[in-house]
């Protein structure tokens, strides 16, 4: 009877909880090693921070990312249908405005993913904006969402530990030498792991968002520009994110009173019913958001490879991060390709040490 592999897996954001827990449901024996879990408020984790509605950024010509938006919108969904209140993901209209539009603006490949998509017409678009669409999506509420998702891994029999990695070996370190595959789901902080030796990875990009209570907003809004990016995403527990900014290499925790209130500006504009087109000075102002995404050139890095535990076995390392700001749309996609290719993988080099130790055993 062959042995469970065991994987360890780095990182508990939305990306590592996903591929752990599909690794569970696929078989494997699973523990997930990080600093910081669900609960946790730190700027260096970065999932809770999140927008977290489902755009997809994806490139009309990337199919790769775009299969990992369209998987992930499908999964999410079905939980909003069948498991909203536990998961705080929620159904909403969504309307995309846009100023100078790309061409890949101008002809959305996502149009047949969404229901309900449809071209504004003129008379619906709100001035100086250009072109715009109304569709159907899904808003999560990232910190209940993390809590279930970490309760359905736990749930399958996965185990968890609190250790900060700074390189590949922290994660082979096994008193057994049982581990025998390495996914790294570091985020930002992979760029920090000895071994993983990327050199598209780059510096973390700081949002700020603002929080306010607005219950009776129920849909979601955002103006794309060349000059800037607002969005308005409401949530389950009846609070509404108002963004956003995007400052490459700044890490500072702190909110900037001057940036929160172009934000609120920016969104009352957009969407008066905030405030019932009274300003900002009425809205009721929960707090600040300050998130750090994890940008890479190129996109995710979603790939295998091998390398040698300090006692010579070879493992397999799986590499899935370095989603920026697509991790939760993206998160079930390319989880479930990480899965796919550390099956295919695994099976070929546990073959190939099967060959070794029966020609040995010739010996």
């Amino acid at each position: 009877m062959k042995r469970v592999p065991k994987v360890h897996v780095i990182g508990a954001g939305v990306i590592g909880l996903t591929t752990a827990t599909l690794l569970l449901i696929e078989g494997y024996d699973v523990t997930i090693l990080a600093k910081h879990f669900p609960g946790d408020m730190s700027i260096d984790y970065t999932s809770p921070w999140a927008g977290a509605r489902w755009k997809t950024l994806a490139p009309n010509d990337d199919a790769r990312l775009q299969r990992y938006d369209a998987d992930s919108f499908k999964i999410f969904w079905e939980l909003a249908k069948c498991r909203a209140d536990e998961t705080g993901i929620m159904v909403i209209p969504a309307f995309d405005y846009y100023k100078d539009p790309t061409a890949d603006q101008r002809n959305p490949w996502w149009k047949k993913v969404v229901p309900g998509f449809r071209k504004l017409s003129r008379k619906e678009l709100p001035k100086d904006i250009d072109i715009g669409y109304t569709f159907t999506t899904v808003a999560i509420t990232p910190e209940r969402y993390l809590r279930w998702l970490q309760s359905q891994f736990v749930a399958l029999g996965g185990k968890r530990k609190h250790i900060e990695i700074a390189s590949l070996t922290d994660a082979m370190d096994d008193p057994q030498n049982t581990v025998d595959i390495i996914v790294n789901c570091a985020g930002m902080h992979a760029a920090g792991i000895q071994g993983v030796n990327d050199p598209h990875i780059n510096k973390p990009v700081r949002g700020q968002n603002v929080v306010v209570r607005a219950k009776h907003i129920r849909k979601t809004i955002s103006v794309k520009t060349k000059q800037e990016y607002t969005y308005v995403i409401p949530r389950a527990d009846g609070t509404v994110i108002l963004g956003t900014t995007k400052d490459e290499g700044n890490r500072s925790a702190e909110a900037d009173p001057a940036i929160a209130k172009d934000i609120m500006e920016r969104a009352c504009k957009h969407c008066p019913e905030l405030t019932n087109g009274k300003g900002i000075e009425r809205l009721d102002v929960v707090g600040d958001i300050i998130g750090l995404r994890p940008k890479r050139n190129g996109g995710p890095r979603v790939e295998t490879e091998v390398k040698d535990s300090p006692s010579g076995k070879p493992i397999l390392v799986a590499h899935n991060y370095g989603h920026d700001g697509s991790g939760y749309q993206a998160s079930w996609g390319s989880a479930k390709h990480a899965v796919k290719l550390i099956k295919e993988h695994h099976e070929t080099l546990r073959a190939q040490s099967s060959k070794i130790q029966e020609l040995l055993s010739r010996l």
